[in-house]
């Protein structure tokens, strides 16, 4: 498996490096007034993604896809059972809370399973930069920006979720 380290808790503004500190892919967002535009994705190879996180579209290399159109399954709204596609292959997208893990594997490819692995702040000690880890046999380029894709947009609505979950606990304490 590669393992790629992303250099700073900002998912969608960092570099994201290779064990040998090389740079595989580079992530930089626009934001408004309200919150995330535009998260662009630029592979060392030269592949590129985008995320249009207002018309909620996927684009890789020009070609642009609403996430409608890509996502399937799911039960209201948790993420267990959501299947990707972007071309012929499928994906399967877990989230695994307790682990903070989300763990992509293509459907019926005999491929390996891609994991990421979010930020861990810790207290006393270094953090823990988030991970993601590709398998040794999905080496198409554009396949591992759609699969790092897909985890940046599930990590990003966890994210989403939880901080209005928390505003919303804040506003019932302060009118209690």
């Amino acid at each position: 498996m590669t393992t790629l380290t992303f250099t700073s808790k900002k998912l969608c503004d960092t570099t994201v490096v290779g064990p040998d500190r090389r740079v595989w892919y580079t992530t930089e967002t626009t934001r408004g007034l309200r919150g995330r535009k535009v998260t662009a994705i630029r592979a060392a190879s030269g592949a590129t993604g985008k995320i249009d996180w207002r018309e909620k579209t996927f684009a890789i290399n020009g070609e642009q896809r609403t996430l409608k159109q890509l996502r399937t399954g799911g039960f209201l709204g948790q993420w267990r059972g959501v299947k990707w596609r972007w071309a012929a292959t499928s994906y399967s997208a877990k989230f695994k809370h307790f682990q903070k893990e989300i763990w992509v594997t293509p459907d019926g490819m005999g491929s390996g399973t891609a994991r990421f692995t979010a930020y861990e702040p810790h207290l006393f000690g270094k953090n823990d930069n988030a991970t993601i880890l590709f398998p040794l046999d999905m080496q198409n380029e554009l396949e591992r920006v759609f699969v790092l894709m897909i985890m940046l947009q599930t990590e990003m609505h966890k994210q989403d979720t939880r901080k209005s979950a928390e505003a919303a606990d804040l506003a019932v304490s302060a009118t209690s």
